[in-house]
């Protein structure tokens, strides 16, 4: 049927609020659709927040001995 009938049929309101209805399912569909992939893209975003985080504190630690063994340098040569 085309609205032309529909309208016909059902009258002018019954026809726009099933077509608002239709309009605001079809949203409420992209919306949850939106969700799934933000919680997808946020969830990889975690995963390389946490490797990063791993890495800077692998640094951290490697840096930590590097300024110890310039400290005994240092007292080696000034000492």
């Amino acid at each position: 049927m085309d609205m032309t009938n529909l309208i016909n049929a059902f009258g002018f309101p019954t026809v726009c609020v099933i077509a608002c209805g239709l309009f605001i399912l079809k949203m409420w569909e992209q919306q949850i659709s939106d969700k799934e992939k933000l919680y997808i893209e946020l969830d990889k975003s975690r995963t390389a927040t946490e490797k990063a985080i791993d890495v800077i504190k692998g640094y951290s630690e490697k840096l930590n001995i590097i300024e110890s063994d310039v400290k005994e340098i240092k007292e080696k040569v000034v000492g």
